[in-house]
């Protein structure tokens, strides 16, 4: 099998490496183990790189480098690769006999890319679909309630009617692939619910690497409460102030850690100043593993009230480090953690109660009891069982028995 990606992700100086990319990383590597030839398209292949993945790399970056001014020149960035890029990958795909053109995540800008790629070369397109900003089950997706959803996400007017926009235009993409391959059944229904054909839908799921989790030790200085996570409003990090205000209520000493980086975190360290508890939460932005991992160990609780996710990596990394998890009540978490034991939902923005149960969980301080609950429950997570129903996935379209 040949397959020809289109790997576009942001630049590690503007967010870390999410969800999506670890997933891609991961399966590349099994694929790669197993005899598939990848070729991979990808404006900074430092991550693909330091994985020694057995592909064929194709560094392909913009003229425009923006990494160290703001969030406008960021995205005139990415605007000016993905022009670029729809000139370019279309031509390398036609130069050989890919079988198909995948697009690892279901952003814009994979999306366009591969959409463009697909539609020169005549190669069905596959994507994987992380996650969809669209929490109902059992409403269709339109202008007005995908804007709605955005601004109860705490999103700015324009802000919230372009990224509704883009959702919308990412859905239509979608319908026009040939296969979509999600994480969990939440997002699988989100697009049959949206005029998607049933059989380009199929679920495969995500994997943690708990043997790589395990190499590393805990931090001697711990935390209370620690979130890992893109910096940016969907993922609650201003409700994670409030929620701290209130737990500090409690005990000024209890302290909570933020590790990640993003859009919103100039605004965020704006809001940690005026809280009035500064010194009680930490903002360590982008961490190396070793940091990170150790930073997750050396605390008691992760805090999650992210308002909309796919699967929720973030949460089985922090059980595979023994944390009972804090989160809010959204459909993909309910889903893939809904019978674990160690974590706890509440209503999706309710930071009230969020801080209430913390707090509870604080007085307690009965964490160890729930270690070995969160590591057992995720050890059914494995990323070569992922790798290879994506193969499966994908040789079944190439048969013609879907698609």
């Amino acid at each position: 099998m040949r397959i020809f990606s289109v790997f576009f992700h942001p630049s590690s100086s503007f967010t870390g490496v999410g969800g999506a990319e670890k997933r891609f990383l991961k399966v590349l590597k099994v694929w790669c183990d197993e005899k598939v030839n990848v070729t991979v398209v990808d404006p900074d292949p430092a991550s693909l790189l330091k994985e020694s993945i057995n592909c064929e790399i194709v560094k392909l970056t913009s003229r425009l480098h923006a990494s160290r001014k703001g969030l406008l020149s960021i995205y005139l960035e990415w605007i000016l690769w993905v022009i670029k890029a729809c000139f370019v990958c279309p031509s390398l795909a036609r130069r050989r006999s890919y079988d198909v053109v995948l697009a690892p995540n279901n952003t814009l800008p994979n999306l366009v890319v591969a959409y463009a790629a697909h539609i020169m070369t005549k190669r069905p397109l596959c994507v994987i679909v992380h996650h969809l900003d669209f929490p109902y089950l059992h409403t269709k997706a339109n202008l007005a309630s995908t804007y709605r959803i955005y601004r109860k996400a705490q999103f700015g007017v324009l802000v919230a009617l372009i990224k509704s926009v883009s959702f919308l235009l990412i859905l239509n993409l979608l319908r026009r692939s040939n296969l979509c391959i999600t994480v969990s059944d939440y997002t699988a229904n989100v697009l049959l619910n949206n005029g998607m054909s049933p059989n380009k839908v199929h679920v495969s799921g995500n994997g943690i690497d708990i043997d790589y989790i395990n190499r590393f030790r805990p931090l001697r200085t711990g935390f209370e409460g620690v979130f890992v996570g893109r910096i940016a409003r969907d993922k609650g990090v201003f409700d994670l102030v409030r929620i701290w205000h209130e737990v500090n209520i409690d005990n000024p000493e209890y302290r909570l850690a933020i590790v990640g980086s993003g859009p919103d975190l100039p605004e965020l360290e704006s809001s940690v100043q005026r809280s009035g508890i500064s010194g009680s939460i930490t903002l360590f932005g982008n961490c190396n593993d070793s940091k990170l991992y150790g930073l997750m160990k050396a605390s008691k609780i992760f805090l999650f009230p992210s308002m909309f996710e796919g699967w929720g990596m973030a949460v089985g990394e922090a059980l595979a480090c023994g944390l009972p998890v804090i989160c809010y009540d959204i459909p993909a978490l309910r889903e893939i953690f809904g019978e674990c034991r160690s974590v706890f939902f509440v209503p999706i923005g309710d930071s009230e109660r969020l801080a209430k149960v913390t707090k509870n969980f604080l007085r307690k301080n009965d964490f160890k009891s729930l270690t070995s609950t969160s590591k057992a429950f995720v050890k059914r997570f494995g990323w070569r069982k992922v790798a290879l129903r994506d193969l499966q996935i994908i040789s079944a379209l190439l048969q013609g028995r879907f698609g």
